[in-house]
């Protein structure tokens, strides 16, 4: 099947310095890749760079099977939503404005949808968008990208600023675009429970280059268990063990390593009481990373250990 987006060998420098190098990966109809890494790690360079909004030194973008060129540009992207993570827009237009030239330029007619999203996620149509909150913007973003209904959304951390209800509504539309038109999505974000609960792959990039991509369910697999086991059990951590929490009654770890390995741990300890659960996406990664001052995404030192989906800290 032809890939939506497909992306060879991408490099982009700013003078001397790296944004993005030999990026390669294919987006396939109908899906949902979520796009993550530590902060500066190349997720807007990559895709500012996909867009055209920045010229690269290296490599090919084929999107719908067509690479990417001048003369081509408009006719591919029209058929592409997209919402940046700043949410930068013409602060001198009024919003209705802003989408509707918008809309006229996807080619797309029927405002019904548009008129659906901006009774749905509240937007102040009447309002210069230079006058907007920040999540009024996001909003407007989000409304911008969807209303015509594209083959394909690029979206940049898209719940940055809104609400919790905003954010539900937010993916109850992706979904709904995904399931009824197969619109192929491209997810990055911070929020590792949004890639858990809404891709069905992800990829990983860190210094500007591609780690790995892999299915969530193969990333989370079954190298690594939660446990839980009475608190007044004595356990080291090392290269299989990772503790989670300790409190009063309970002692919650992460063991890296095949259940029966896992199985034998305990009987040596004794334990009577034990859970065995798998851990979630960002229980693992923050088992994984370095713990910088509450933000999991300052690490260092990551490699990905080729298919058996697992990361270390060298």
């Amino acid at each position: 099947m032809q890939p939506i987006l497909k992306v060879t060998n991408l490099s982009k420098y700013y003078g001397h310095f790296l944004g993005i190098k030999d990026v390669s990966f294919e987006l396939h109809p109908g899906e949902i890749l979520g796009f993550i890494g530590p902060n500066g790690a190349g997720k807007s360079t990559t895709i500012r760079t996909l867009l055209g909004l920045l010229n690269y030194q290296n490599g090919q973008i084929e999107f719908f099977g067509e690479t990417l060129n001048l003369k081509n540009a408009y006719h591919l992207l029209k058929n592409i939503g997209y919402t940046s993570s700043d949410a930068n827009m013409y602060e001198f237009m009024k919003v209705k404005d802003i989408l509707n030239v918008s809309l006229k330029l996807s080619g797309t007619r029927d405002d019904t949808y548009q008129k659906h999203l901006t009774t749905l996620f509240d937007v102040p149509l009447n309002k210069k968008f230079r006058d907007l909150s920040f999540g009024n913007r996001k909003k407007v973003s989000i409304v911008s990208a969807l209303q015509h209904k594209p083959k394909l959304l690029i979206l940049d951390e898209p719940t940055n600023g809104l609400d919790p209800l905003m954010q539900l509504h937010f993916f109850a539309e992706i979904k709904k675009l995904n399931k009824d038109h197969k619109t192929t999505v491209l997810l990055s974000s911070h929020h590792l429970k949004e890639i858990e609960n809404y891709c069905d792959r992800m990829m990983f990039i860190k210094n500007g280059e591609l780690i790995d991509q892999n299915k969530i369910d193969q990333f989370i697999g079954q190298t690594y268990t939660k446990v839980s086991i009475p608190s007044h059990i004595s356990i080291k951590e090392d290269d299989n063990i990772s503790i989670q929490s300790r409190t009063d009654n309970k002692l919650s770890f992460i063991y890296k390593g095949n259940v029966k390995d896992l199985l034998n741990l305990l009987l040596s300890l004794n334990v009577d009481d034990v859970e065995i659960t798998k851990p979630d996406l960002e229980e693992l990664f923050v088992t994984l990373y370095d713990n910088d001052g509450g933000n999991i995404w300052f690490y260092s030192n990551m490699n990905y250990i080729n298919n058996d989906a697992v990361l270390s800290l060298g």
